[in-house]
């Protein structure tokens, strides 16, 4: 009874801190969001990624896998409700739209914006990229993600060390250099408005810049003006190069 308590207890103040001082608006946002979250839980697609997570994982001794609610992490609120919930990327987009973008890995800093636990980030290292950053805001996916670096480069995983910031999307500022930047859809069109005004004033300083969008839920933030090209358009990604990026 006194363990049937404690997780209730647990539960209770996880859904206060959750709450607390949010708007009937947030609340209504975030109670939509969690419902969305797990019903996909529950969906083909899902049970096809949690397969992908063991197999990664199995053969790295990485913790990748899963899902998690951003509400259930310690992100300043009001950016969470721009976000979306974690849910690792299995690598297949990023090697299709290597294929389609034609570069040398080598030369490109690889930047995964919402990085989670860092498994894309890992396999774009063992990809070749010169350097290869995950950008994640929560503290919680951002611990996991280091343990990961750690462990995969302990094993053989890639000849260079992943590098994992801990920050946000929007505010982070890329390094010098080619970039192949890398978005799964981790968060919302205001987020995603400011993380391409980075890229694109990177673009108009001589930068050579790839952007892959998976999932691409917003792609009008892209492509409601000229500043960025199509380079190729499948099913579940768009690849994309700013008007402004030297050939």
């Amino acid at each position: 009874m006194t363990s049937g308590m404690g997780k209730l207890s647990t539960w209770r103040d996880g859904l206060m801190r959750r709450v607390e001082g949010r708007t009937p608006g947030e609340i209504a946002a975030l109670t939509l969001k969690t419902l969305r979250h797990t019903a996909r839980g529950f969906s083909p697609a899902a049970a096809r990624a949690r397969r992908a997570d063991q197999a990664f994982d199995r053969r790295w001794g990485t913790d990748t896998g899963g899902t998690m609610n951003l509400s259930a992490l310690n992100v300043a609120r009001d950016r969470a409700l721009m976000g979306c919930g974690y849910q690792a990327s299995n690598g297949v987009a990023l090697s299709e739209a290597m294929t389609a973008a034609a570069i040398d890995p080598a030369r490109f800093t690889f930047i995964d914006y919402g990085s989670g636990k860092g498994r894309v980030v890992m396999i774009a290292a063992a990809a070749g990229f010169g350097r290869a950053i995950g950008v994640e805001f929560a503290p919680e996916l951002h611990a996991v993600a280091l343990a990961n670096a750690d462990r995969f480069a302990a094993v053989g995983g890639a000849s260079r060390r992943c590098e994992m910031v801990l920050g946000d999307a929007g505010s982070y500022v890329p390094p010098a250099g080619p970039i192949f930047a890398y978005i799964y859809n981790s968060f919302g069109p205001v987020i995603l408005r400011e993380v391409l005004e980075r890229l694109e004033q990177r673009a108009a300083a001589g930068e050579e810049i790839v952007a892959v969008y998976v999932n691409p839920q917003h792609r009008e933030a892209f492509e409601a003006s000229d500043r960025w090209h199509v380079l190729a358009d499948r099913e579940d990604w768009v690849l994309y190069r700013p008007a402004a990026t030297p050939r």
